[in-house]
């Protein structure tokens, strides 16, 4: 008889602790900060979906991303600032999850090229505004020796229509 009391407890026991179990599950009572959808689309919108490419998390249909953006918004409410949630992302899935290239020649080209090609077309267009200043210069000088003589026919046919126009 004493078997099955001591059984019946452990039974009791076990049964209190299986029913605490997703009390325990539901999450830490103390991230309870409430947290809207913009403050997670906000911190979604720098994230990227590792699954899908290019996409961002913010506006991702997969269920993978839903889960994700559960996560962003159980980090939030736990406090965790959106730095700190990118942060967590990039230590979990890497680089990608931010949107930046992982491999360090890429990143580079990334970040140097447009500035090459910016430079190359301000130096592109300083050339050509020299350019076109000198021979501007050069023809106004040259200038004089071009124009039509006072006693030109042409010009003075010219002058008089305009005369009698105007």
């Amino acid at each position: 008889m004493r078997g099955i009391v001591r059984h019946g407890l452990w039974l009791a026991i076990g049964c209190l602790l299986l029913s605490a179990a997703p009390a325990l599950a539901q999450g830490n009572p103390a991230c309870a900060q409430p947290v809207t959808d913009d403050d997670v689309n906000r911190v979604s919108k720098g994230l990227y979906c590792p699954v899908c490419e290019n996409v961002p998390l913010e506006v991702c249909p997969t269920e993978a991303c839903e889960r994700w953006r559960a996560q962003v918004r159980d980090l939030l409410a736990c406090g965790a600032s959106d730095q700190e949630v990118r942060e967590y992302f990039v230590a979990r899935f890497g680089q990608v999850a931010v949107g930046t290239p992982t491999d360090p020649t890429l990143q580079f080209f990334t970040i140097t090229l447009p500035l090459l090609l910016i430079g190359a077309l301000g130096v592109l267009i300083a050339l050509t505004l020299w350019q076109w200043r000198t021979q501007r210069t050069q023809g106004e000088s040259a200038a004089p020796s071009e124009l039509p003589k006072p006693d030109d026919p042409y010009r003075a046919a010219i002058e008089r229509e305009l005369d009698k126009r105007f």
